[in-house]
């Protein structure tokens, strides 16, 4: 028993130095972790992600890197380097070939004024506005699940039509998520001055104002436009002098030209898709043309792997069978969709849709 209580004694005494040990220590040299202070803020963590390197260029020679470090929230919408790969920016140096000030544009439109999560996004949200750092707007959409089948979401996110690769990556000043495409827009710009301000649509253009079509463009919309370049209409035999020599009253205008303009529309080519991941069905949309019987159909599909849109239109005689197709028309060149204007949205189309002698009215 004497020893028993003897090492009792021993090992109270062991434990009472080591408490005093501890509280003579100086509580000035404990520290907290602070919150996100493992976390860099934007600038510098695009800097250091290789995947990222063409955007955090595009920072740094716009000089927005002390901006994009500073306190926040923001959330960086990050096109990845073969986003930019695909509309010819290869190295950092070929963002030398852009206006200092457009550049800078271009990296602001990509910041949104606050921190969004994926989270924070409506479920099966379109076209959801936030505001960015160049004081314009991205429309989100969000591909939750359709209505009936909510057990299997497929959360497919896309800020102005461009997919998230990525998402959720936490600043410490803000949210970062990846693209799959450089969001492109025309700031300040109506349809027609976008179209007058490239010359590759001189004979769309050319055309719209033969058939008076085109002042319409310069108003509030929203229009989608589906825009041929000049080489379209030159495979097809069109020039502008022979567009120039038609006599409007000898075709139907809205053939002709206005099947290329959808009226009261802001659809980007991924819209096709979010709607039909909502509604479980085919998104194909319908669309007469104006005071005409025949219809437009315009429809993307989304290809797998790569994450590829191509979209689809079609000019028929009538809505549903029997109708005669009149053409079909498919475009995929990814650095020509989802231009954004200030009243709507413009799409390089890689075909003609209606031939003149398609559109006379006697046919």
């Amino acid at each position: 028993m004497k020893r028993k209580k003897t090492f009792h004694i021993f090992f109270l005494l062991i434990l009472t130095g080591l408490l005093a040990s501890v509280a003579s220590c100086k509580h000035n040299e404990l520290t907290v972790a602070k919150e996100n202070e493992n976390f860099r803020p934007a600038a510098d963590f695009v800097k250091n992600n290789y995947d990222l390197s063409l955007f955090a260029a595009a920072i740094n020679k716009s000089g927005l890197s002390a901006e994009l470090n500073a306190a926040g929230s923001f959330t960086l919408l990050v096109p990845d380097d073969a986003a930019f790969n695909a509309i010819g920016i290869k190295r950092a140096a070929d963002f030398d070939r852009m206006n200092p000030d457009s550049l800078k544009h271009m990296v602001r439109r990509h910041v949104l004024t606050q921190r969004l999560f994926f989270q924070d996004i409506p479920t099966n949200g379109v076209d959801v506005r936030y505001r960015t750092l160049a004081g314009t707007e991205v429309y989100c959409s969000l591909a939750s699940y359709s209505k009936g089948n909510s057990a299997y979401p497929v959360n497919e996110l896309y800020f102005n039509g461009s997919l998230v690769n990525r998402k959720d990556i936490t600043l410490s000043n803000g949210a970062l998520h990846v693209l799959n495409r450089v969001m492109k827009s025309s700031p300040g710009n109506t349809i027609q001055d976008f179209l007058v301000q490239n010359s590759k649509y001189s004979i769309f253009v050319s055309g719209l104002k033969r058939f008076g079509l085109w002042n319409q463009l310069a108003q509030a919309g929203p229009f989608t436009v589906y825009a041929p370049e000049n080489q379209e209409f030159e495979k097809a035999g069109l020039t502008a002098a022979m567009i120039s020599e038609l006599d409007p009253s000898l075709y139907h205008a809205q053939r002709l030209f206005g099947a290329y303009i959808l009226k009261n529309k802001h659809l980007f080519v991924s819209d096709f898709r979010v709607l039909s991941v909502i509604n479980e069905s085919e998104s194909i949309f319908k669309i007469p043309l104006e005071g005409d019987s025949w219809y437009i159909s315009v429809n993307s599909t989304k290809s797998f792997p790569g994450n590829v849109f191509s979209y689809d239109i079609a000019i028929t005689t009538a809505k549903d069978y029997p109708y005669e197709q009149v053409s079909n028309v498919s475009s995929n060149l990814q650095s020509g969709i989802d231009i954004v204007a200030e009243n709507g949205l413009i799409h390089d189309l890689q075909g003609i849709l209606v031939l003149p002698a398609q559109a006379l009215k006697q046919n």
